[in-house]
């Protein structure tokens, strides 16, 4: 026999049992689709909750001006001339103060505090935020000092009930806790850059973020002219980062004259740990998920051998007419490998599908991975081989005179 023959007398013998070889391949499909399903999630899962933490850090430093070295003095911090010589010298993408301020807000009946981020054009080119109702700041907004203010969606939502309503209306800012008490008008208002992450952690009261223009700020809390303990900057290439810290501490040694008073740290946001915990997070709920395809191979095994007993007689007749110990192997072995690759195949389709229609609810963009397609593909063909040879080889060395003696 030609090994065509035996892949045609496999799928006869498979679609004369059209209902049990469904059975067996739905293990198959429902492990399949288990992995590829909890493994897409995951990754989108990770993605979404990582990426606005690695965007906030990745290739950006902080200039900080240690001011508790015994030869600080004020006249020490950095103004903007500092500032402008650094950003002349054209080796860093942008240069920024990086200035907050812990405020309070009224809530209903209660107050909670909030970090006030105090921004320019560039502050914003290097922590960007995603706006979700009304606009950012303009040119305006920076030049004019007027009181306008862009709020995170979690205290709109609160306060509004909705983003949008949040537009125009006013919100009071308390200095400290019983600081003076602002008000501004609320011109936008963006998604909250950790919620995500605190969601994830189980935090029911998460931060609250909000922005308002530095002319502004130094308007209303008489801050024109003072210098900055802290700046942000962004590297032109992230994979330079150690070299342009280097370059940074340098110019700012020449350009003071000191050697001691400014320290320059990688801007650190906890990304690359959180990453690596979700990492082997997703890899244990896969590996949960894919016990499945396990039992659906023990699955493919039972049945196969139960077909074994149920085809004795015919295993008899075939052997006494001729066919050898390898093409009765051959062929029950290809039965069990298109069982298993037939539901590898339904179960990635089926997979993908419901890893879009999981997201959907959970709000997550499912991150499919060409390697893990392939690979959960080769996985089923493998557990053909491996569960089918048992029953298989069973098969094939059946002797053919009790073989035709069984009822």
């Amino acid at each position: 026999m030609t090994y065509l023959d035996i892949l045609k007398g496999a799928v006869k013998s498979l679609r004369g049992n059209k209902i049990r070889s469904f059975l067996t391949m739905l293990g198959i499909i429902i492990g399949i689709s288990s992995v590829i399903t909890m493994s897409a999630i995951g990754r989108g899962g990770q993605r979404s909750i990582t990426g606005n933490l690695k965007d906030g850090g990745y290739g950006k430093f902080t200039v900080s001006v240690d001011k508790s070295d015994v030869d600080f003095r004020w006249k020490n911090t950095i103004d903007n001339s500092l500032i402008k010589m650094l950003e002349e010298t054209d080796e860093f993408k942008e240069i920024s103060p990086e200035i907050t301020s812990r405020m309070t807000i009224k809530i209903g009946n209660r107050r909670e505090f909030v970090t006030l981020e105090i921004t320019n054009p560039s502050f914003e080119r290097i922590q960007p935020v995603k706006i979700i109702a009304g606009r950012g700041f303009v040119p305006f907004d920076y030049e004019s000092g007027e009181k306008n203010i862009v709020i995170d969606n979690i205290t709109a939502k609160q306060i509004f009930k909705t983003s949008e309503k949040a537009i125009g209306k006013k919100v009071d800012l308390i200095e400290g806790w019983k600081g003076k008490s602002e008000a501004y008008t609320v011109v936008g208002v963006m998604k909250n850059p950790i919620e995500d992450l605190a969601k994830l952690m189980g935090n029911k009261r998460i931060p609250r973020y909000m922005r308002i223009p530095l002319s502004t700020y130094e308007k209303i809390y008489d801050a024109k002219g003072t210098g900055y303990t802290k700046l942000i900057v962004e590297s032109k290439d992230p994979n330079k980062l150690g070299e342009d810290m280097q370059k940074m501490k340098k110019h700012l040694d020449e350009i003071t004259g000191t050697t001691e008073l400014y320290e320059v740290n990688i801007k650190n946001t906890g990304a690359d740990s959180f990453d690596k915990i979700l990492t082997t997070l997703n890899i244990f709920v896969t590996f949960v998920a894919g016990i499945s395809l396990f039992v659906g191979g023990i699955g493919v095994m039972n049945i196969m051998l139960v077909s074994v007993i149920e085809r004795t007689k015919e295993i008899g007749i075939r052997k006494a007419i001729g066919a050898t110990n390898k093409e009765i192997l051959l062929q029950f072995l290809m039965e069990s490998i298109i069982l298993t690759g037939i539901g590898g195949a339904i179960g990635v389709i089926f997979g993908i599908v419901l890893g879009y229609v999981v997201g959907y609810f959970v709000n997550i963009v499912p991150v499919f991975s060409l390697l893990s397609i392939i690979s959960a593909l080769g996985i089923s063909s493998m557990i053909g081989i491996i569960f089918g040879v048992t029953p298989a080889k069973k098969a094939a060395e059946l002797n053919p005179i009790e073989a035709l003696r069984s009822e």
